[in-house]
């Protein structure tokens, strides 16, 4: 699902992104079995650049990045609405059409861009707050000497 052109510009591009790139390993996770050979054959024709017809380079997905939000998006549950999380999966993993979601959640469907907005901004603090914590692990353990 791509989303509006009207949308874009209220969105943080670089964590717009992040969150494109963890639905696109989240995605990727669970599926069928592919043959090593031809994993094999599709590497060796990618090196030689002559991909199969209607075949696209793959974009590389950052996948400790997408662990990162993920492992953020687990520990967010009692810090964020759960509105907001359920919007941020079903947009960005599950790429869920707008409208169901919305009949889903009982959004009203003019208030969804709003809301998404909302979403990505209260996670996008929230995952600035949860590498902090992650970082000053040390800090957290306080102790009396």
């Amino acid at each position: 699902m791509s989303i509006p052109k009207l949308l874009l510009y209220r969105l943080p591009a670089d964590f717009h992104e992040r969150l494109e790139n963890w639905g696109d390993v989240m995605r990727s996770r669970g599926g069928y079995g592919v043959s090593p050979t031809y994993e094999i054959c599709r590497m060796l024709a990618k090196q030689a650049g002559k991909l199969p017809r209607g075949e696209e380079p793959e974009k590389e997905l950052d996948e400790a990045d997408a662990g990162f939000i993920e492992a953020a998006w687990r520990n967010s549950v009692y810090r964020m609405l759960h509105q907001h999380r359920e919007l941020l999966r079903a947009h960005y993993v599950q790429r869920a059409y707008w409208k169901a979601t919305c009949r889903a959640q009982g959004i009203r469907l003019r208030e969804y861009d709003d809301i998404l907005v909302r979403a990505v901004g209260n996670f996008e603090d929230f995952v600035a707050q949860y590498a902090m914590r992650v970082h000053n692990r040390r800090q957290d353990n306080l102790t009396t000497v």
